[in-house]
This record gives C-alpha cells, structure tokens and sequence, in this order.
C-alpha cells in the first residue's frame, strides 16, 4: 500500500510531463503550420498582384496601341482634308493622294471604352464614318472626272466642319507645313467637345 502511494508522483509528474510535451508540440507545430500557410497567402498574394500588374501592363499597352492609330487615322484626314480644300480651286496643281484608314477601327474604339464616356466615343464613331468616305472616294479619285473633284471637296468639307463648325474659314487659313497635328485641334476654333476628346486620345497615347 505505501508502495501504491509512493509511485503515484511518479506517475502523475509523467502524466503531465507527456501532457505539456503534447501542448507544446502541439503549440509548435501550429505555429509552424500557421507561419507556412501564411507564407502560402503571401506568396499567392504576391502572385495574384504580379498578374493583376501584368494584365494593367497590356492593358495600357493595347490601349496605346489603339489609340495611336485611331489618332493616326484622325491627323492623316484633317492635314489632307485641309490641304486639298486650300488646293481645290486649281486642279492642275491638286494632288489628291488616298486617305487611309484602319479597317478595324471599331474594335480599337471598343477597347477605349473605359476611357471614354459615351458622347466621346460617339464624336469618335461620327468621324470614322466620314473617314471612311473619304477613303473610299479617295481611292476612287478620277483627274479627269469633274465629279470625282465635287465628291471629294464635300467629303474634306463635311470632315473639317464636324470638327470646326464655322470657324472652318480660318482653319483653311493656317499653314499646315508649319503647325502641328496638337496646334490643330487644341486652339480655339474647334469645336469643344472634339478638342477634348482628341486631347484624351492624345494623353493616352503618351502613357508610360
């Protein structure tokens, strides 16, 4: 009996000393299992923002992309638009050179649509219809067809107009060899809902 009595502290200091060295193994391995699931959410973290960078990345990418050519398709129409109604008086000396235009304009416009608000986009859209006329009657152009002349003249009038309303008169004036494409849509005379939005094509475009 006092055998019993003597062994039982014993047995109880092993008890427990199995129970601590359970709790801190246990302690431990949480731990070390909540500093490797955080190093997991920091890495996915990390992963998820790199994507997040790189998809912002081509974004910006893609949207330069399409907004230098929507602006090529819109400087190349005003500075020959201009030029062949300040020439149109004298056919002899009018050379009237084809007025390209990106085919698939209206998915670059699409692209910008968070760019843009819908008024913008549509000054856009009424552009690229006139554009689009003229391409193709520029590509049409017959010097020795009066009519073809007639067509053209009005097609470079509705375009500058659209743009300057009636302050066409004084756009004819400047002299396009010594201006540039940005003096020539941010003055006073355009109009000031497409200076507005050409200035938007033109801040996107020099994005870095």
């Amino acid at each position: 009996m006092i055998k019993i009595f003597t062994d039982l502290p014993e047995t109880l200091i092993s008890s427990v000393s199995i129970m601590i060295g359970a709790i801190i193994g246990g302690v431990f391995s949480w731990i070390v299992a909540k500093k490797s699931t955080d190093k997991t959410i920091e890495v996915q973290n990390k992963i998820v923002e790199d994507n997040r960078r790189y998809a912002e990345n081509i974004r910006l990418k893609r949207s330069r992309e399409y907004a230098n050519i929507i602006r090529l398709d819109i400087c190349t129409a005003l500075f020959n638009s201009i030029r062949i109604l300040k020439n149109c008086n004298d056919k002899k000396n009018t050379e009237i050179y084809p007025i390209p235009m990106d085919r698939e304009y209206s998915g670059g416009v699409a692209y910008l649509k968070n760019d843009f608000g819908l008024k913008e986009m549509s000054y856009i859209y009424q552009l690229y219809g006139i554009i689009e006329k003229l391409n193709r009657d520029t590509n049409n152009f017959n010097y020795y067809d009066d009519k073809s002349y007639e067509i053209v003249n009005r097609d470079c009038t509705i375009f500058i107009r659209k743009l300057f309303g009636e302050n066409i008169t004084k756009i004819l004036e400047v002299d396009i060899d010594k201006i540039s494409y940005k003096d020539l849509y941010y003055n006073n005379f355009i109009k000031e809902g497409y200076k507005e939005t050409l200035r938007k094509l033109d801040d996107i475009c020099d994005e870095e």
